[in-house]
């Protein structure tokens, strides 16, 4: 779990800027439109990013011990 850790912080970290930044632009997107429909998209993504995130944190799967 020693090289898994920084990783998963670096991913949260990301993860959290675009969900924040998608924050703030998703007010201005007309629904229907194709910005919107990639907004949201995206922003599914990344709450599915986070969920894994978490579950490899919970349960301490170090993902680097096998290489």
């Amino acid at each position: 779990m020693d090289r898994t850790r920084p990783v998963l912080k670096f991913v949260f970290g990301i993860n959290v800027l675009f969900l924040i930044l998608l924050g703030f632009s998703y007010p201005y997107l007309e629904p229907g439109t194709g910005s919107y429909v990639a907004a949201t998209m995206t922003a599914a993504l990344c709450l599915f990013m986070l969920a894994l995130v978490a579950i490899l944190t919970y349960f301490q799967i170090d993902v680097f011990d096998q290489f």
